[in-house]
């Protein structure tokens, strides 16, 4: 209980105080890794095309485009599939920490169908919350972590879905 007080501390401080810097376009790169016994890997490629900065909530503070490639373990032997995505993104920045979530829409180049993971469709909803570090001499960087899950929502069974845990790193373009 003692370290659950710290911890809620620790991100107490770290996300205290507003920063009031101009949202820019960015590149990002994110490496992941399937969640459990999944054995995928994936590595991608973002553009995230900054939308301004409005008060309002629903107003989203990026449109990501993405693309990617992913290791996956097949009947086969291990294959590659890619994906295109398209994802708009909200984030609050804080003074050196922002935190983030999107829900999106995946094209897959082909579908997924092994012992532990099953994506029968081609067309995946991704979503994902993050948080990180705005690093830099403008603080205008950023590395974090995300956890996402894509999955087909129940549009053909079975839907398995696929949890990734995504180390990231974005530049200001």
């Amino acid at each position: 209980m003692r370290f659950a007080r710290h911890a809620l501390l620790t991100l107490l401080l770290a996300f205290a105080g507003t920063a009031a810097a101009q949202v820019k376009s960015e590149a990002m790169v994110a490496l992941g890794r399937a969640a459990g016994d999944k054995d995928i890997d994936v590595v991608r490629l973002y553009y995230r095309w900054a939308l301004g900065s409005d008060p309002r909530w629903w107003v989203p503070t990026y449109l990501q485009f993405g693309g990617g490639i992913w290791r996956v373990p097949d009947l086969g032997g291990t294959t590659q599939r890619y994906d295109l995505s398209v994802t708009p993104v909200w984030r609050k920045n804080f003074e050196r920490t922002y935190v983030e979530g999107g829900i999106g829409g995946y094209m897959l180049s082909h579908t997924i169908n092994n012992d532990t993971t099953h994506l029968p469709t081609s067309w995946e909803f991704g979503s994902h919350i993050g948080a990180g570090l705005r690093i830099g001499e403008r603080r205008e960087a950023t590395i974090g972590i995300a956890l996402q899950h894509l999955s087909n929502g129940g549009i053909k069974q079975p839907n398995g879905g696929v949890n990734f845990l995504l180390l990231n790193a974005s530049f200001p373009l």
